[in-house]
Formats: structure tokens, C-alpha cells, sequence
């Protein structure tokens, strides 16, 4: 290994894989990191900007040695940075990679759903994830999330990880910006949030349930978004305030739920007016 400082960056340049450093990205397809690593990993450039520009803490850079020079004249110099070959990185990740930039970021902790916990106003809208696997159907809905300004997202039981690989790049990075809160119980949360004045909002095909374009909002809602096969469970169903569902035509049954959450959240968000009241 060459250690050098360049702009008061320590540059580590490589000529092998053993470092114990590159182990944060090993083998990415395959050992995956979850959430009790206190890691993740964010690939390209422009996921690896947006994370320098979250202002989230970062462990290290990695970059394919050809990257380098472009690397140095705008990686924050407080933070390590490793470089190595091109072709060194793919056998490093386990698979092709051809981004040229990698940063291993620093997890915090979920925030808690509690009193004070939401800047709530009349326009305030919130999204609980409820069982929900895919991670490209979550990384899209955070994206929508960030474009729509909805920045409170409270994720349930058995939810992909909200920084796994694939969720970080579907969300194009738009996940930084977003404020994830805990769910264990979401039961006890709705209570809470319909002592606090929050609205819950369940999103399912139920006799129950309001056609979309018939929903007008009295305050600040909470849209829940369940699982992509199963939907969300009764007792959910049946404890939110309120529910809306999206009619369909020509016979389609259901609509993949990153769809049907990018127009639910559009419609509440954009559509529906009300009037300001105080937060709580």
C-alpha cells in the first residue's frame, strides 16, 4: 500500500485486496450489509454526492484509480480514501462495476415516533412503510417521497433495509434527505398519531375504503403502504382513520405499489388544500 496526501486528503493507493480497510466492500452481492452492521454503501458518483451533501458521516472512499485525480478535487479531505484498479474493483464487490465511485457510510439511529416528533402544519404528510420487500418498489417511494417534500417516512415490521444497496440507488440517493422513523408496533403508533391530530390514511382495496379523487384531507395525514402481495393487514386497515383506494379500469386489479403510492402521496400532497393549524 502507497499512502499519500494530496489537498490534505490521506490517499490510499493499493496494489492488492487484503487491507482489512476494503472489507466494508467485499462482496457486496452476497454480504449485503444490514442494519446492525452500523454501515452501508452508496455506489456511483452521484449517490456518493448526495451523500457528502447530506452531511450523514462517512468511514471511507473508494474509487477505481482512473477516477482518482477527478476524486481528489472535490472528496471531503478529512476522510479516507482508497484507491485501486479498475478491474481490482469488480473482483472486490463480486460483481462488474463500472461507477467508479463507492462511500461507506456511518448508520444513525431511527428517530422514534413520539410527541414533538413531527414539525406538524394543516399541509404535513407522512409515509408508514408496512411490510414492504422489494427494494426497488422502497427506494422508488422514497423518491417520490423527497420530490413531493414529504420528508417523515416511518418504517414498520419486516421492511426491507431502508439503506440496502439496491433501495440507496432505485432512490437515486433521495434517501438521504429523508428522516426515518422506527416502527415496532404499528398499531401503537396510529394511537399516538390520532392523539397528536395526525389523520392515518390506509391505502387498500376494501368496501371500507374512499376512491382517491373523493378524499379531501382535514389536517396532517399519514399514508400507509403495505405489503406488495398481501397488502396491509386488517387490524392496520381497521385502526387508521381513514382509507382510499385508487379505482381501476379494464379489468386491472391492483397497481404495484410504488405506483399507487407516487399517486396517493401526489394527490394529498399537491391536490387536496386545507387550512393551517398550529403545530402540536
Amino acid at each position: 500500500m502507497c499512502t499519500v496526501r494530496s489537498k490534505a486528503m490521506p490517499v490510499h493507493r493499493l496494489s492488492n485486496l487484503s487491507s482489512s480497510r476494503l472489507d466494508p466492500y467485499r462482496h457486496l452481492r452476497t454480504s449485503n450489509l444490514t442494519r446492525v452492521s452500523g454501515r452501508f454503501i452508496a455506489e456511483s458518483k452521484p449517490l456518493v454526492q448526495r451523500l457528502v451533501a447530506s452531511g450523514i458521516a462517512i468511514d471511507s472512499f473508494l474509487v477505481d484509480e482512473s477516477y482518482l485525480e477527478e476524486a481528489i478535487g472535490w472528496l471531503p479531505p478529512e476522510i479516507d480514501l482508497f484507491s485501486i484498479p479498475g478491474p481490482y474493483v469488480s473482483e472486490l464487490v463480486g460483481f462488474a462495476f463500472h461507477r467508479g465511485y463507492l462511500a461507506c457510510g456511518l448508520r444513525t439511529e431511527f428517530h422514534r415516533v413520539k410527541r414533538g416528533a413531527f414539525e406538524l402544519t394543516s399541509n404535513w404528510l407522512g409515509a408508514m412503510l408496512v411490510g414492504l420487500q422489494d427494494p426497488e418498489n422502497m427506494g422508488s417511494i422514497f423518491r417520490t417521497c423527497a420530490a413531493l417534500g414529504i420528508s417523515d417516512v416511518l418504517i414498520g415490521p419486516e421492511c426491507v433495509d431502508p439503506f440496502a444497496r439496491r433501495v440507496l440507488r432505485v432512490s437515486m440517493g433521495n434517501a438521504f434527505k429523508l428522516r426515518f422513523f422506527e416502527v415496532p408496533d404499528p398499531l401503537m403508533t396510529l394511537s399516538l398519531c390520532s392523539e397528536i391530530g395526525i389523520e392515518s390514511i390506509a391505502a387498500c382495496l376494501s368496501e371500507a375504503s374512499v376512491e382517491l379523487s373523493q378524499y379531501r384531507r382535514n389536517g396532517p395525514g399519514l399514508v400507509i403502504l403495505g405489503n406488495e402481495a398481501r397488502g396491509l393487514p386488517l387490524e392496520i386497515q381497521k385502526a387508521a382513520t381513514r382509507s382510499v383506494r385508487i379505482d381501476m379500469a379494464l379489468g386491472t386489479d391492483s397497481l404495484n405499489v410504488s405506483v399507487a403510492a407516487g399517486i396517493i402521496l401526489h394527490n394529498l400532497r399537491r391536490v387536496c388544500g386545507n387550512e393551517f393549524i398550529e403545530s402540536r
